[in-house]
């Protein structure tokens, strides 16, 4: 037999085969470099067999390799139509010339297919340095980056990142991305995978964000109790009990297994964005004490004005974490409201000059006989508005219905004259309130025994009734 150690070391093929190289072994045929030819081994009494390895287990013995050979090569076809790559395996098929050799081919072919691996080439996906991920290439890796950066941005807002100048100012009303950072993933490296565990950019990015769990042995401290470790390593008692099912006691020096989750990528993403607003303007009062108390004027009507300014905002994977506002610019004023409101008060005492209760119309009725009774006072219709006025200074005696009067409110004008006011639709005074001259009383009305809307007025001094006419001007 001849030397094997020279046999073992060198690797050949058969013409017209494709051969693929994994790790460290290359599946062979079995003609035969440097050996002599079938026939002349077997004219020395040589038989050449082969022996068959999966990485580095040793299967056995084959005198035949076509049919391994044949599968071997098949299965790497049917794979490369999934996997983006070229397949390879790991089996390996070492001649050697031997006397009375012992084949396994039928059993061997059975322990070959279950122990053979088919792996294609691959980019591996990390969180720190755990390995959550294979995808398909390098280009595939960086397609990852995007599925994960698409998570938190949309197409057009990455697009624009990728394309615009971040000097360029904003207008009012816009925003952009400004900064798309990823924490908490590894390098990628090139590594070499079963095609079956290779996943989508879409899918790398999902467990990316998930995290992943790691499980590692835990030596036992001196005085450490499970509750401890379970702390330590945020477990809770079922997933501790599932991975020790025998540690009853435990004891300073011995080994648990315990779980730690390794936190999730985190897709930090800084928007900018220019804002106008309305700056509210302000309510001012001022007294002013030519007004009368409880009298009210508008000094200058209030308008609002604008202000635009940058918004900064930051989220990790959809959630807010800081906002700011920078850069603000005023482009219009505010203009504040200012109400005067009068502080001068009302006097109660009339000034004895009388002006007309009402907002125009025309004496309908004056004083004197009327319908076989005397008319008191002078009847007022056909107003431009139903106002009624109160005539001088005075403190409110009555405010009320009374008989064939209806409405009626009687001013005290505190200088010896009194005046009535009746048949009122409305009454806007109470008793004992100081009403000022031309002040509202109320709507005129037809209250009472009335033929109609007018208002009665009566004047009366030092109690005496007097004709109106003589104290107000038509």
């Amino acid at each position: 037999m001849e030397n094997n150690e020279q046999t073992i070391n060198r690797s050949y093929r058969q013409p017209g085969k494709s051969l693929k190289i994994f790790a460290a072994g290359i599946i062979l045929s079995s003609a035969l470099w440097g050996f002599d030819s079938e026939a002349a081994a077997e004219s020395r009494g040589l038989t050449v067999v082969h022996h068959v390895y999966a990485g580095d287990t040793y299967i056995g013995v084959v005198t035949d390799p076509d049919d391994l050979t044949a599968w071997a090569e098949k299965k790497e076809e049917e794979l490369e139509k999934e996997a983006a790559g070229e397949v390879t395996h790991n089996l390996t098929l070492i001649p050697e010339q031997v006397f009375n050799p012992q084949p396994e081919d039928r059993n061997l072919m059975g322990q070959a297919k279950e122990a053979a691996e088919f792996v294609t080439d691959a980019y591996e996906v990390t969180l720190g340095d755990q390995v959550v991920a294979y995808v398909e290439s390098e280009d595939a890796a960086k397609e990852t980056i995007r599925q994960l950066k698409l998570t938190a941005v949309t197409e057009e807002e990455l697009e624009r990142f990728e394309k615009e100048a971040l000097s360029k100012a904003l207008d009012a009303g816009d925003s952009r991305v400004t900064a798309i950072d990823i924490k908490g993933m590894g390098e990628q490296a090139e590594t070499e995978v079963e095609p079956a565990a290779i996943s989508t950019p879409e899918e790398a990015a999902e467990k990316l964000l998930a995290g992943t769990v790691i499980s590692s042995d835990h030596e036992i401290a001196e005085g450490e109790t499970k509750e401890d470790i379970m702390k330590l390593y945020g477990m809770t008692e079922e997933a501790f009990g599932e991975l020790n099912p025998e540690a009853e006691e435990l004891s300073a020096g011995a080994f648990v297994r315990v779980e730690e989750a390794v936190p999730g990528a985190e897709v930090q993403v800084t928007r900018e964005s220019r804002i106008q607003e309305d700056i509210d303007f302000e309510q001012i009062v001022k007294e002013d004490n030519e007004i009368l108390k409880g009298e009210t004027r508008i000094e200058q009507e209030g308008s609002k004005g604008e202000k635009v300014y940058t918004q900064v905002t930051t989220e990790v994977n959809g959630k807010q974490t800081a906002k700011s506002n920078e850069n603000e610019e005023i482009t219009k004023e505010a203009k504040n409201h200012i109400v005067l409101e009068g502080t001068k008060e009302i006097p109660s005492k009339g000034t004895g000059s009388l002006i007309w209760p009402a907002d125009g119309g025309y004496i309908s009725s004056h004083q004197g006989p009327r319908w076989g009774d005397h008319h008191k006072g002078i009847d007022i219709a056909s107003p431009d508005s139903l106002t009624i006025s109160n005539v001088d200074n005075g403190v409110v005696v009555s405010a009320g219905f009374e008989g064939d009067y209806g409405n009626k409110v009687v001013v005290d004008h505190n200088n010896g004259m009194r005046t009535i006011y009746a048949h009122l639709s409305e009454i806007h005074v109470q008793p004992g309130q100081v009403v000022g001259q031309g002040e509202t009383l109320g709507l005129m009305g037809t209250t009472g025994f009335s033929t109609g809307i007018h208002l009665h007025f009566e004047v009366y001094v030092n109690g005496e009734l007097k004709n109106p006419m003589d104290y107000v001007t038509y």
